[in-house]
């Protein structure tokens, strides 16, 4: 990996933190050097969506964001018990993928990875912090909750 790719998610997260946009996932993910998945697709992360995906992946219902589509490409349990899943978010004719971690039992969400592909965002890092509360956040409320039926572990209830 060369450092442009190491990099990225660092300009990815300074990018964020310039934008506008919702309040109500920004301000919050925002903190301690958080994530805004709601914008990702607005960033440099974020690529040129192709003309067919090789994964289609199941389109999650997002309420809380009518102007993206985001996609449940694939889910697992990790060794901790959470789960991990590569979500593609799909914005103005651009894609841009993030790789998650759920604790569905304590309602707990942070971002692991994100990318402009999916490959990348397995192995990169986005320096998200810890698992952190989704009490206020409806995206990752949205998020959480169909990642957590998907693995078969209801998101408990608030």
């Amino acid at each position: 990996m060369n450092g442009w790719t190491r990099m990225l998610p660092l300009l990815a997260a300074a990018a964020l933190a310039a934008c506008g946009g919702p309040a109500t996932d920004d301000a919050a993910a925002l903190e301690g050097n958080g994530v805004s998945l709601r914008n990702l697709g607005e960033t440099d992360v974020a690529a040129p969506a192709p003309q067919r995906f090789t994964v289609q992946g199941r389109l999650i219902p997002t309420p809380s964001d009518a102007s993206s589509r985001y996609y449940l490409l694939r889910d697992r349990t990790a060794v901790g018990g959470t789960t991990i899943a590569i979500i593609r978010q799909e914005h103005a004719g651009r894609v841009a993928y993030a790789r998650t971690e759920v604790d569905c039992a304590r309602r707990l969400f942070h971002v692991l990875g994100v990318a402009p592909n999916r490959a990348l965002a397995e192995t990169e890092q986005a320096y998200d912090g810890p698992l952190r509360p989704i009490a206020g956040l409806p995206l990752r409320q949205e998020l959480a909750t169909y990642v957590c039926r998907s693995a078969g572990t209801p998101l408990a209830a608030a």
